[in-house]
């Protein structure tokens, strides 16, 4: 006869308990959804924490405050931006892994999150300057400067002054992103997007950028 307690489906204990990371990882998110929900200044912590299924307690543990809690969301965002593969190949033309670059920034800028989080700062930063600086600090100038990181490496590759390609790295973002940001932030939710219109200009800005570059066109 067989074990009746063998044939017996196992007990469901208890789920098991998230690490630390993924704790915070799992309130950083909550915090997001309630900033969009809500707006910072009606957010709550309390509300946070009902939102990840945590106490209070545990979330003060992570985050003393909702600016902390804000900060580690535009740090979670900067995070996700993704750089193309590096090409070693010698003698590889530049501009095909710069447009790889170029298009890796306009899909993260002009994403729906990304924009929806643009949109959440601008219109709290009247009444929390603080967080008008946060997103300049861990969002702008972290992705702008991993651009530059790469554009430099490009250029000792390509035998040419890493500053000066820095320095033009910062031109050409400015040129290719400023128009089509302020549009897409101005545009409904759910129409952005990379685009023919939008590949199309970075064509060009690489373009018009190729001589000071010191390429062949």
């Amino acid at each position: 006869m067989a074990d009746k307690a063998a044939e017996a489906p196992p007990r469901l204990g208890r789920p098991p308990a998230l690490s630390p990371q993924d704790r915070r990882a799992a309130l950083t998110a909550a915090a997001g959804r309630v900033f969009m929900k809500e707006g910072f200044a009606g957010a709550t912590m309390e509300r946070i924490a009902a939102e990840a299924g945590m106490s209070k307690r545990t979330l003060y543990r992570f985050f003393p405050d909702k600016t902390a809690a804000l900060e580690a969301l535009l740090c979670a965002h900067e995070q996700r931006f993704a750089l193309p593969p590096t090409s070693d190949a010698p003698g590889t033309d530049p501009r095909a892994e710069i447009r790889a670059v170029l298009l890796a920034l306009t899909d993260y800028l002009l994403g729906e999150d990304q924009l929806a989080l643009a949109r959440l700062v601008i219109a709290e930063a009247p009444h929390h300057p603080a967080l008008a600086e946060g997103f300049e600090r861990l969002e702008i100038s972290g992705v702008e400067r991993r651009v530059q990181e790469r554009f430099a490496r490009l250029a000792q590759q390509a035998g040419h002054d890493p500053q000066h390609w820095r320095a033009l790295a910062e031109l050409m973002i400015g040129a290719l992103i400023g128009p089509a940001h302020l549009a897409a932030l101005a545009g409904p939710p759910g129409q952005t997007g990379r685009g023919e219109a939008l590949e199309t200009r970075v064509d060009r800005v690489i373009a018009a950028f190729t001589p000071a570059l010191g390429l062949k066109g």
